[in-house]
């Protein structure tokens, strides 16, 4: 009878009990940073990032993300924001829209006060540089297998470069 009651419980702790802390871990949600980091990864994927690449580009670009994750919720800027920005970003690829049409299309799906725009700017610069730095890591062979949006986002513009020298 001992061993029934035994096994029983043991059966109900291990499988049972846990059950809530699972429940609790699927609910909560990376923070930002985090978020940004895994998704930047995921684009990198098709890139077959050597172990040393991956972590060198993981250490840069969590950097990064938690500076500008950090910057963007102490301005107000919620996570509901960026989902309607990232909407809107969406919509307006999809309607063709490209440049300064694309980016009036995004600044119209929600408001910010002219502190948050600066901010947004400021940080998107920062997420802009830390991508570049992260082309410079890859090989020729990896940037080929990255669709062509991507690559270009990990390219130096020609035109950046002439500024920052004047």
């Amino acid at each position: 009878m001992q061993n029934f009651v035994f096994s029983t419980l043991a059966a109900f702790a291990l499988f049972v009990l846990p059950l809530p802390l699972k429940a609790q871990e699927k609910g909560r949600k990376a923070d930002p940073a985090t978020q940004m980091v895994k998704q930047f990864m995921k684009q990198l994927e098709k890139a077959e990032l050597s172990g040393e690449q991956t972590t060198k580009v993981t250490e840069l670009f969590t950097k990064v993300a938690k500076d500008v994750s950090t910057k963007r919720t102490e301005a107000g800027i919620t996570q509901e924001i960026m989902r309607k920005r990232a909407a809107a970003s969406k919509e307006a690829k999809e309607a063709g829209k490209k440049g300064k049409e694309m980016q009036a299309a995004v600044d119209g799906a929600v408001e910010l006060t002219e502190a948050q725009k600066k901010l947004m700017a400021e940080t998107d610069e920062l997420l802009a540089k830390a991508r570049i730095e992260v082309g410079k890591l890859l090989t020729p062979e990896q940037m080929k297998k990255l669709p062509e949006p991507f690559q270009t986002n990990l390219k130096e513009k020609a035109g950046k470069k002439k500024k920052a020298g004047a």
